[in-house]
């Protein structure tokens, strides 16, 4: 393939309303277009607190802004037309809902991030919304020219639950930003009720996060760790029950348990700079990015056993089983208690996430939709290209 390869990416994920497939897609375009590329990105105005300006500024980048959410009859619609518009080599789909079904002559490229919602259901019986997000899935891997994932474990379990079969070079861990690895020296946040001395937790309000083990947890802590708080970091999610909240108030640790929603990436920092610990006890991850942040950040960790935590994990995290409260206090403690242990987990943390960068993730990325391209080039012989339009609202 000769010239800069023509992408149009469905950024409209980029929004906090997508909690982490909305960092993912916001970070990794950002290195994408420092490639030999041109992007087009479809992408929501009401972003939020990501970042997008200084993208949008480069010279090989072109917004098509769309108030049209991913969820909605409307987007297939959308996409059709952002595509006619752009004339792309390939289509980037950061968040594999989104995925264009109806019939066109341009390859697709989806990532699907994980299958929380399929384990929930083998777990707990399929609901209305389950098989409807099962049924837009499988109609979502049959419409993709390739998938990616962001781990092992995620094309595992999509092997277990649609029996398709991805190959190695399908598999695209996520990056971490360099500004975690900089974070010595910030100051306190300036948070009326902050703890002083923490555990941090940064994850969405979401039953598969498993946040009341660390509540739970927290209780048997203060026997030995008196005053030791929790910080839990994340957006509430309105589709599911606080019980979290209910039981910091069973437990009486309202005073030990801070619960901030709104946290911008400057505050985010000074949090993983000023906590003692980090915790992750997640029930099933496509990935578990925070956990990465944290070794950057040169916090000792605390991780679940989910097969995705562990594998990003890496070897530089103490795994503990993620239902056991009691093996999350006796862990904790012991990281609060002992200083050569949590200067052991910071320095294996630390050269865990050295490895993962957003550049690297870029250059798979890049890789895999190059490929798919010229895939399909060889199968249907182009027929040229025009220019794309402005950037007009779709």
């Amino acid at each position: 393939m000769t010239g800069s390869l023509r992408i149009l990416v469905d950024g409209r994920v980029m929004q906090d309303g997508h909690s982490g497939i909305g960092r993912y897609a916001c970070e990794l375009l950002s290195e994408l277009s420092r490639q030999q590329v041109d992007l087009t990105v479809l992408y929501g105005p009401d972003r939020g607190r990501l970042a997008l300006a200084e993208l949008m500024t480069r010279r090989n980048v072109r917004g098509l802004p769309s108030r049209v959410p991913v969820a909605s009859l409307r987007s297939q619609w959308v996409l059709a037309r952002a595509i006619r518009r752009a004339r792309p080599d390939v289509v980037f789909v950061p968040g594999h809902l989104s995925t264009p079904v109806l019939p066109c002559r341009v390859p697709v490229v989806s990532v699907v991030h994980d299958c929380v919602v399929e384990r929930d259901a083998a777990a707990r019986g399929n609901s209305p919304c389950s098989l409807a997000y099962r049924a837009a899935t499988g109609l979502a891997i049959r419409s993709a020219a390739a998938l990616a994932v962001p781990s092992a474990a995620t094309r595992d379990d999509l092997c277990r639950f649609y029996g398709i079969e991805l190959p190695p070079e399908c598999v695209v861990p996520h990056g971490v930003g360099a500004r975690f690895f900089a974070v010595s020296g910030r100051s306190r946040p300036r948070l009326p009720g902050l703890p002083g001395r923490y555990i941090l937790h940064v994850g969405a309000r979401r039953p598969h996060k498993n946040q009341g083990v660390l509540v739970e947890a927290l209780a048997m802590l203060q026997a030995r760790h008196c005053g030791v708080g929790l910080v839990l970091v994340g957006q509430p999610d309105p589709r599911f029950p606080d019980k979290v909240g209910r039981l910091v108030t069973t437990l009486g640790l309202s005073d030990l348990v801070y619960r901030p929603a709104d946290v911008d990436d400057a505050m985010l920092l000074d949090l993983y700079a000023n906590a003692a610990a980090f915790a992750y006890p997640s029930l099933v991850e496509g990935f578990g990015l925070p956990v990465l942040e944290a070794m950057a950040a040169g916090l000792a960790v605390v991780a679940s056993d989910a097969g995705a935590v562990r594998e990003v994990a890496g070897g530089g995290a103490l795994i503990v089983p993620a239902r056991q409260p009691g093996a999350w206090a006796q862990a904790l403690g012991r990281v609060l208690a002992e200083p050569r242990l949590a200067g052991d987990l910071r320095e294996r943390g630390r050269t865990v996430a050295t490895g993962h960068t957003w550049a690297r993730s870029a250059e798979r990325t890049l890789e895999l939709l190059t490929r798919v391209a010229m895939e399909d080039q060889q199968r249907w012989p182009a027929a040229g290209h025009t220019t794309a339009g402005s950037g007009a609202a779709i």
